[in-house]
């Protein structure tokens, strides 16, 4: 179905006896079922429904209201979404500064054994920091005159798409770079050609031997391909499961990880890959609260625009953020070979 951004457009663009037109179709009230938005000159802002909106004040509608760029931000946010990673298995942490610093102290240390009424010593500890930089980052939809004199709303729509998947790739690259980097303690070299049930488990039990408990796994998609084809993963008389014969899935969790793919291509060393040298790392395990956080000033945002209909093609997102590794103990890297 013809989503509601390309209806807007193309509303938009029409005359008034086109709109008209358009207001008593079925497709086009379908289209805009769940939208929504404000008036920008109401003294007393209520949502009112998208379509009711058109009905109500067709200058407003368009001109004066927030529902044309809320289904913007909305097509942007449906494109971000299928490439989803690292934002999800790292903790995001609000910030208003140019720069966070992470104070940390010493793990695995113990409490000492007291005599009956001896005093009590303090224990000391070494402290270190990270300091954690803001950077912006941002793309501008390829958008032309030409397509919106051409009225190619769909293609308009498609651009946006892609705009926010080129942010949300860029947020996964940036992390892997930093994790990738950053973990230098803890490494599997798999015991056959490839990645397999048995080199989480030789992983999981070098991150807990450093007081860790390991609760996530961003594996290559080729490596999960591997490992789906693992006999003890994909045979169920081998206590493995249904999902990855089914769905094509090892499950919402294996060996109490929670596995998510990362499908973004590093700039750095090692490689993120599974198919050319043993040097490639092919998954992480870590634990999820102790690796790093991401520190964000901004979230995704739509910047320069404030005419709702012509304004597309200067428009622009951006967000801000850094990320940095906190712990790289309490994660392992698992090589290619």
């Amino acid at each position: 179905m013809t989503k509601a951004l390309t209806k807007l457009l193309e509303y938009g663009f029409a005359g008034n006896a086109e709109r008209t037109r358009m207001l008593g179709k079925e497709s086009f009230k379908n289209a805009l079922e769940g939208t929504s938005c404000y008036f920008k000159d109401d003294k007393n802002p209520e949502r009112i429904d998208g379509y009711k909106a058109l009905l109500q004040s067709e200058k407003n509608a368009i001109d004066g209201s927030t529902l044309v760029q809320e289904e913007v931000y909305k097509t942007v946010i449906e494109g971000s979404e299928p490439f989803k990673c690292w934002r999800e298995c790292q903790p995001i942490i609000k910030t208003d500064t140019y720069s966070v610093r992470f104070v940390k102290g010493e793990t695995g240390t113990y409490a000492d054994k007291v005599a009956e009424g001896a005093k009590i010593t303090i224990d000391t500890q070494e402290y270190s920091k990270t300091d954690i930089t803001i950077d912006k980052y941002g793309v501008r939809p390829l958008i032309t005159n030409e397509l919106i004199e051409d009225a190619l709303f769909d293609v308009v729509e498609l651009e946006l798409k892609k705009a926010g998947a080129r942010m949300e790739n860029k947020l996964n690259r940036v992390v892997l770079n930093a994790v990738l980097a950053g973990i230098t303690t803890n490494t599997v070299n798999p015991a056959g050609p490839h990645i397999a049930v048995a080199d989480i488990a030789s992983a999981i039990g070098k991150i807990k031997k450093g007081n860790y408990l390991p609760d996530t796994l961003v594996i290559h998609p080729t490596a999960e391909a591997y490992l789906i084809q693992d006999s003890n993963l994909a045979y169920v008389a081998f206590a493995g499961g249904k999902e990855a014969l089914r769905n094509y899935s090892i499950g919402s969790k294996l060996m109490g990880l929670s596995p998510y793919d990362c499908t973004a291509t590093d700039a750095a060393t090692p490689t993120w890959d599974d198919t050319t040298a043993g040097s490639d790392v092919t998954a992480l395990i870590f634990s999820k609260n102790d690796l790093g956080a991401i520190c964000m000033r901004r979230d995704l945002t739509v910047e320069q625009y404030d005419d709702p209909i012509h304004d597309l093609v200067g428009i622009a997102l951006t967000m801000r953020y850094g990320y940095g590794v906190l712990q790289e103990t309490s994660a392992c890297k698992i090589y290619h070979k």
